[in-house]
C-alpha cells in the first residue's frame, strides 16, 4: 500500500518513520525546500534559533513518547525559564503570590486567594482563570496578553486553552518555568531530528498541494501533475483539505524578528537568565521576547557575551494556534464529520486535527493513530469519527 503524507513537520515526519518501520511504502510531499515546519532551526551569523522557542519535554505524554524522541536526536538537559514584564517591572511567570509581592500587590492578592472557590468555574477562559488566581493576577498577567495575542475578548475563549497551557497552577509557588519533568534542547539543532526521521524516506520538496481528489484518490499539485495514493495522511489545515467548504477556521499566530544582542542574556531575574519574557501591556507591540542563548547550552563562539533573541508580534494571518471558542469548535466538528466519510484519508496533527500540540504530544498522537491505520478503511464512518476523537485526545494529551 502506497501512503502519501502531506507535510514534513513533526506530525508528518514522525508518522512516516513509524509507518516505514512497519513496512509501508511512504511518499512525503513538502511545499518548502526543507523539512521541519514550525520546528525547523534557522541560522543567523552562526546563531541558532527557531520560530519561537522549542524544547524537547514531557508535557502531557507518556515515557514511551519521550523515549522515542530521545532515540531520534541527541539532546542536552536544560530549563525553559519565563518571566513577565508587569507594571514596569520584570516579575515571576507563571504568576504567583511571589509575583504579586515583587510588584507590591501581595496583600491584595492574598485576600483574593483566600476567597477563591474550591472548584474552578469552567464557563470560559476568563471565568476559569479568575477562579484559579483571582481578579488581580488575572488582570495583570492574562487579560491584556490574551486580548493582544488572540485579538478577542478572553471570555470568548473556552477554558480549554487555559487547561492545555496549565495556566493558573501553583500560585503559592515561586516558579519561572513550566515543565517539572524532562526538559532538553537538541545538542545541535532541530534540523537533526528531521534528518534522522526522514533518512531513507522518499521526500518530494517544493511540492505545493492545490487540491485532493478523494474520489480519484490523487493529489493535484501546483504544476498540474497528479500524485496517486492508496492511503493519504494530511497534516495540512483540515479546512484547506476540504476546500474551505464549511468556512475558514480561525487561528492565532505571530511573526518573529530575530536580533543578535551584545550581552550574555536578554533579561535576568534573581540572577537567573530568562528564556521567555512576556509583555502583556497592550501598548507594547510584541507579546514575547525569547532568548535562545539562555537554554540552548551553546557556550562557544559566537555566543561569548552575545545571544540571539526573537521579538514575537501577534499576527493572526499566521495560522498556528487553533481558537478554542464555540464557533470554531462547531466548525471543526463539521470538518471532522467530512473527514470521517473518507475511508482512505487521515487528517492528522496540529493543523489536521485543529489542536495545539508540542513535539512530545505530537508523538503521543502518532502512537494512537498507528493503532488504527491498518484497519481504517474497514471502519464504518461513525467508528472513524470515534477514532478521530480518540486520536486527537483531550487537553491532557
Amino acid at each position: 500500500m502506497k501512503i502519501v503524507i502531506i507535510g514534513t513537520g513533526v506530525a508528518g515526519s514522525v508518522m512516516s518513520d513509524m509507518l516505514q518501520s512497519k513496512g509501508f511504502e511512504v511518499v512525503l510531499l513538502e511545499k518548502e525546500s526543507s523539512p521541519g515546519g514550525m520546528c525547523k532551526s534557522y541560522y543567523k551569523q552562526g546563531f541558532t534559533y527557531e520560530y519561537g522557542p522549542h524544547i524537547l519535554a514531557i508535557h502531557n505524554c507518556s515515557q514511551k513518547s519521550a523515549n522515542y524522541l530521545r532515540s531520534k536526536i541527541e539532546t542536552v538537559e536544560t530549563q525553559l525559564t519565563s518571566g513577565s514584564f508587569v507594571n514596569g517591572q520584570l516579575t515571576y511567570y507563571p504568576p504567583s503570590i511571589f509575583s504579586a509581592e515583587k510588584i507590591n500587590l501581595k496583600y491584595l492578592v492574598e485576600k483574593e486567594i483566600l476567597n477563591l472557590p474550591k472548584t474552578p468555574d469552567e464557563t470560559n477562559f476568563e471565568s476559569y482563570l479568575i477562579s484559579k488566581v483571582g481578579k488581580t493576577l488575572y488582570g495583570l498577567f492574562f487579560y491584556s496578553f490574551t486580548k493582544k495575542f488572540w485579538k478577542i475578548e478572553p471570555r470568548l475563549l473556552s477554558s480549554e486553552w487555559a487547561k492545555i497551557r496549565h495556566l493558573g497552577e501553583d500560585i503559592m509557588t515561586k516558579k519561572m518555568f513550566f515543565n517539572k519533568k524532562w526538559c532538553a534542547y537538541p545538542k545541535k539543532d532541530w534540523n537533526e531530528l528531521f534528518y534522522n526521521l526522514l533518512k531513507n524516506k522518499n521526500v518530494l520538496y517544493d511540492i505545493e498541494v492545490k487540491k485532493v481528489d478523494f474520489k480519484e484518490k490523487h493529489v493535484l499539485i501546483q504544476n498540474g501533475n497528479r500524485i496517486k495514493y492508496d492511503f493519504l495522511i494530511s497534516t495540512m489545515h483540515i479546512d484547506e483539505l476540504f476546500g474551505y467548504s464549511r468556512g475558514k477556521l480561525d487561528y492565532a499566530g505571530y511573526r518573529i524578528r530575530p536580533e543578535i544582542i551584545d550581552r550574555k542574556h536578554f533579561a535576568m531575574l534573581d540572577a537567573t537568565p530568562i528564556a521567555m519574557t512576556y509583555y502583556p501591556d497592550l501598548s507594547v507591540p510584541h507579546c514575547r521576547v525569547s532568548d535562545y542563548g539562555s537554554f540552548q547550552k551553546k557556550n562557544d563562539y559566537p555566543y561569548d557575551n552575545r545571544t540571539i533573541v526573537t521579538f514575537e508580534t501577534p499576527d493572526n494571518s499566521c495560522r498556528f494556534y487553533p481558537f478554542t471558542d464555540e464557533k470554531n469548535e462547531m466548525k471543526f466538528k463539521e470538518y471532522l464529520n467530512l473527514a470521517s466519510q473518507e475511508d482512505c484519508v487521515l487528517s492528522f496533527g496540529r493543523m489536521g486535527l485543529y489542536k495545539y500540540l508540542t513535539s512530545d504530544t505530537t508523538v503521543e498522537m502518532a502512537f494512537r493513530a498507528m493503532d488504527y491505520i491498518s484497519n481504517w478503511s474497514n471502519l464504518a464512518a461513525n467508528n472513524r469519527l470515534k477514532a478521530y476523537f480518540n486520536i486527537r485526545g483531550d487537553w491532557k494529551n
